[in-house]
């Protein structure tokens, strides 16, 4: 139990060094969002895109982080959270839905995505609708496995 406790204090670490990125980034598209007359409703689009997946993240985060500490404080929520993140079923429907590669690929597009909205609208939009097409198949596949096993 002590192994998985210097691997909750490690992913804390890193959690608090995203999140605080997260705050970086969202300071930042709100001083780099263009304000130009005929391209307005799509340049408001892109900057609320990149702010609302930055406070995505965020919250996200914020949750994981106050969950995580809360298992180190007390043994019965540290003992729940490892039976959970060691469930078998669970690893079953991750390893049927993509696994760790179609998780790489969700946030490399959406990183894409948020990049892309700083330099072009049209691949912008190309990317936020495969990013959407791709969560929504991930979300079916994820519904449909844990109806079948």
């Amino acid at each position: 139990m002590e192994n998985f406790k210097s691997t909750l204090k490690r992913r804390l670490y890193l959690m608090a060094s995203f999140n605080c990125l997260a705050v970086i980034f969202i300071i930042l598209t709100f001083f780099t969002s263009s304000s130009s007359s005929e391209k307005e409703p799509i340049a408001n689009i892109i900057h609320g895109f990149q702010v609302g997946i930055f406070i995505g993240v965020q919250l996200i985060l914020l949750i994981n982080i106050a969950k995580y500490k809360k298992s180190l404080k007390q043994e019965s929520e540290l003992r729940k959270l490892f039976v959970e993140e060691n469930d078998e079923r669970r690893k079953l429907i991750q390893d049927k839905i993509g696994g760790v590669g179609f998780n790489f690929s969700l946030v490399v597009i959406a990183i894409a995505t948020v990049t892309s909205g700083f330099f072009n609208e049209v691949v912008f939009i190309t990317l936020s609708s495969v990013l959407i097409f791709i969560s929504f198949v991930k979300g079916f596949l994820k519904f449909y496995y844990r109806k079948k096993f």
